[in-house]
């Protein structure tokens, strides 16, 4: 759970699952110095998280996960302009879009007819709002585990089929219902939509070792076992690719990574996968 800081802060109010958007903000504002070989920079991140007022007890900021968050937007960056550069005229779907700044990030790379949306929260986009005054996304107050929640935002998106919806550090959190249940609001509403989005495997996600979850008070609800897996949790959607992130970190965490898969006979303890809503199954594109 979070605490205020002293002399008030932009943060306090938050908890659980919300305070988990502060970790991802501070791995992007200081992506230079984690990872000074890389041309990722987000000076929006780093605008946003200095008004914050955040205090650093309410953020993980250790090498391994702070390092970990980066890559994880690098993946999450590199799909999406792919797709936006495919489809110019794509609508971005942000589902519990936090203080994310993809949309500030990638503009000036990015056709300017993309139309980028957002969900969370409503304490999460009241928090937004205060600290994006000239957000590129349009973001609605909700929570993606509520009935309907995708069909709001029809109306922006109109009769364009090319949807990505964007999924960061989100699905781990929901019960298996609740995952199937995002999925099938996904499928309905954008029913030829593509989606990325990061998971840990079972055997990670229940284990309640991981850090941000002692950090925060948020607990991981589900897991699946690959892509693939996540894709098989809700009827209509096909696996077209999962994206290594843990072993980018480095030595130690490739080193772990390689042995989780020869426990698991192949699958990976955390990745970022990429499905396409469909009415047919069976076909895939392949892995990098």
């Amino acid at each position: 759970m979070s605490t205020p800081s002293e002399g008030g802060s932009a943060a306090h109010g938050l908890s659980g699952v919300a305070m988990t958007l502060l970790t991802p903000l501070y791995g992007r504002a200081h992506a230079a110095e984690l990872l000074p070989g890389t041309a990722f920079r987000d000076p929006a991140a780093a605008a946003v998280l200095a008004s914050t007022g955040y205090r650093p007890s309410e953020v993980l900021t250790d090498r391994g996960n702070a390092v970990g968050s980066v890559h994880r937007a690098i993946v999450f960056d590199e799909l999406t302009a792919a797709f936006c550069r495919a489809h110019p005229d794509a609508v971005v779907v942000s589902a519990g879009i936090g203080l994310d700044t993809r949309a500030e990030q990638l503009a000036a790379a990015l056709p300017p007819s993309v139309t980028w949306l957002g969900v969370d929260l409503p304490d999460v986009v009241e928090l937004r709002a205060g600290l994006l005054p000239r957000d590129r996304a349009r973001v609605f107050p909700a929570s993606i585990t509520e009935p309907g929640w995708a069909e709001r935002l029809l109306p922006l998106v109109g009769e364009r089929r090319d949807v990505l919806v964007l999924a960061e550090g989100v699905l781990m959190y929901l019960d298996p219902a609740g995952l199937r249940d995002f999925l099938a609001s996904c499928r309905s509403a954008f029913p030829a939509a593509e989606l990325v989005a990061d998971y840990f495997h079972p055997r990670v996600a229940l284990s309640g070792r991981h850090p941000i979850t002692k950090a925060t008070g948020a607990r991981f609800r589900s897991g699946v076992r690959g892509g693939r897996g996540l894709a098989a949790a809700a009827p209509g959607w096909e696996w077209l690719g999962d994206h290594r992130v843990m072993e980018r970190i480095g030595i130690g965490h490739r080193a772990a990574a390689g042995l989780f898969r020869l426990l698991t006979l192949g699958a990976p303890a955390y990745a970022v996968a990429r499905l396409r809503a469909t009415g047919q199954t069976g076909r895939t594109d392949g892995r990098d």
